[in-house]
């Protein structure tokens, strides 16, 4: 097996290919910027009245401006990210694609090593849409967290992957290339390697998914049915489930589970999840 080709995102070539580009909520950020420029409006005049159908007191209207202002900057800000010219997601042209790992969101990252993956259509066995639909436990006391996705799935065939792995869990630890990156609380990692050499897009991306598996069976990839998959954890978590969540280093996801589906305290918790995540990413991955 050969190993994949990974390169610096200067290295990915620019022209005489179709690229398929990050997408970000523009809608939404236009949307909350009406309310909250509606509401800042409303504070200035020290409130507004709507006869019969009630008020909308100045203070009110201030603390919203406040709280979705916030939200309303922070998707300001991911949406000129995603103007950027390294934000895309996938480029293609006559011979594989190449797949940028590193998200828009972490454009801060700044790093000269490998960020982007070359895969020769020759190396996929088969490509699929995959729709999931995760519920997990918000906190300990009650609440769900819903997160519906969609995902290009490429089963990858005739590879070596162990380096593509090691890159994808130093990514998660914050440790690209060796060099120690604080996360934060909202790092984005797009792409994931599953056992057996499944390579998981998280398709975000314009154009949509149809477009790339349009692409992709033009190229002689074979397109398997679309899957769509459900998985609540707030009351059952399976082995895999866990081990799945180790391999995304989703710290706090796991610690919340595995209380919400066993008498565990946080502390216990905590380290056994933290275990599992350290395994992940000092293990290459398994094919069963």
């Amino acid at each position: 097996m050969k190993p994949l080709h990974l390169l610096q995102l200067q290295e990915a070539p620019d022209s005489d290919i179709r690229e398929f580009r990050a997408s970000s909520p523009w809608v939404t950020m236009l949307l909350m910027g009406i309310v909250v420029g509606f509401c800042i409006w409303v504070g200035l005049r020290g409130g507004i009245y709507f006869g019969e159908g009630g008020a909308l007191p100045a203070f009110i209207a201030w603390w919203i401006v406040f709280w979705l202002g916030l939200f309303w900057l922070m998707l300001v800000n991911l949406c000129l990210k995603s103007r950027q010219p390294s934000a895309w997601l996938v480029r293609a042209d006559s011979q594989g694609l190449y797949i940028k790992w590193r998200s828009y969101q972490n454009v801060a990252w700044q790093t000269e090593g490998p960020q982007v993956l070359y895969v020769p259509y020759a190396n996929i066995a088969e490509a699929r849409r995959h729709k999931r639909h995760w519920n997990t436990p918000e906190n300990r006391h009650g609440g769900n967290r819903e997160v519906r996705n969609t995902f290009l799935e490429l089963q990858l065939r005739n590879t070596d992957t162990t380096e593509l792995a090691r890159r994808l869990a130093d990514e998660r630890a914050g440790n690209p290339d060796g060099k120690k990156i604080s996360q934060g609380r909202w790092g984005h990692y797009p792409v994931a390697l599953e056992p057996n050499d499944l390579l998981r897009i998280e398709w975000r991306a314009s154009p949509g998914i149809k477009a790339i598996l349009a692409l992709l069976r033009e190229r002689g990839v074979s397109i398997a049915s679309p899957m769509h998959s459900a998985n609540d954890l707030t009351s059952q978590a399976g082995e895999a489930d866990l081990q799945e969540l180790a391999r995304q280093g989703d710290l706090m996801t796991m610690i919340r589970v595995m209380r919400a589906n066993g008498d565990i305290s946080l502390e216990e918790a905590r380290a056994k999840a933290k275990a599992m995540i350290a395994d992940k990413q000092n293990t290459a991955p398994k094919h069963d």
